[in-house]
């Protein structure tokens, strides 16, 4: 008798759950179903874009960026505004340098390039909200990706000798196949505009500028281009910065870093002019695509 009711007990307890998670199959289920019939109701349209892009161009001025939150939106926004989003604002290192800020937001989503900044204004347009932002703008004193053509380009051999760089009319080729170039390249699945590097197993790529206006920091942004590239490779590159001979940091990019951003403080260099130096390495040169930008600048 006792060891029936045990059982009984035992049995109604399992009885018990299976109902608690048939229950909470059937609920999912309904919320999912709610959500695939409510959700499109809920996404922007054609006109709700067509409005928020008209508000955008009315108080647009130079120099501004246009952002759209969540990021997956950033085409259709471009489709509305690609014209006042060039290339060389669409592959931004990031938005520092940026004091107004125009986001085309839905659904409560806040982008990144926003961070810092207070809502100077909004306004909604069906399912999409605008916001300005204003934040304090980095002054750039140095952008080495536009100045890349000024820099001395060489590979230190496994013998140690430094060889000098061929310069071409886009690029630097070096000994042992080794290059650089500025390119518009895929990083984290994002259009970036950097110096793009194939480094060579046991050789350092370095890369100098020997006259750089220095702020009070010098950010470093950096990663791996191509997503195919990525899956295939598994090398390491990593990349030394030096101002003056000394080393102020060094960044390392893998197939699962991103583009990522380091910020360098050379404060007690403000004002100065020095010379900057990048010594740039990997232990894997396979499917290796290095790619960076940097700028000197005061926050």
């Amino acid at each position: 008798m006792v060891f029936s009711g045990l059982l009984d007990r035992d049995l109604l307890r399992r009885r018990r759950w299976s109902v608690v998670v048939a229950v909470a199959i059937v609920l999912l289920a309904l919320v999912e179903s709610v959500n695939a019939v409510v959700a499109p109701s809920r996404a922007p349209t054609e006109k709700d874009w067509a409005a928020a892009a008209a508000k955008v161009r009315a108080g647009f001025r130079p120099g501004d960026l246009i952002v759209a939150a969540p990021a997956w939106a950033d085409p259709l926004m471009r489709l509305q505004l690609g014209d006042l989003v060039p290339m060389p604002v669409a592959g931004r290192m990031d938005s520092a340098r940026y004091g107004r800020v125009w986001e085309i937001s839905q659904r409560g989503a806040r982008a990144a390039d926003t961070a810092g900044g207070t809502v100077a204004e909004f306004s909604r347009h069906g399912a999409l909200g605008v916001k300005r932002w204003e934040k304090r703008a980095a002054q750039v004193t140095f952008d080495l990706l536009t100045e890349w053509h000024r820099a001395e380009v060489s590979v230190v051999t496994p013998a140690q000798a430094e060889v000098p760089c061929a310069a071409t009319h886009d690029g630097f080729q070096c000994l042992g196949g080794a290059s650089l170039k500025p390119e518009l390249l895929e990083i984290d699945t994002t259009l970036r505009n950097g110096l793009a590097v194939n480094p060579v197993e046991r050789e350092t790529l370095v890369l100098v500028f020997a006259d750089v206006l220095l702020g009070r920091e010098l950010t470093v942004a950096s990663g791996l281009h191509n997503v195919w590239l990525r899956k295939a490779g598994d090398g390491k590159v990593h990349m030394r910065v030096l101002v003056d001979g000394r080393e102020l940091g060094a960044v390392e990019a893998t197939s699962q870093s991103g583009w990522a951003l380091r910020s360098f403080d050379t404060a007690a260099l403000a004002g100065q002019s020095g010379k900057v130096r990048f010594e740039i390495t990997t232990d894997k040169s396979n499917a290796r695509h290095f790619g960076f930008a940097a700028e000197a600048r005061n926050p």
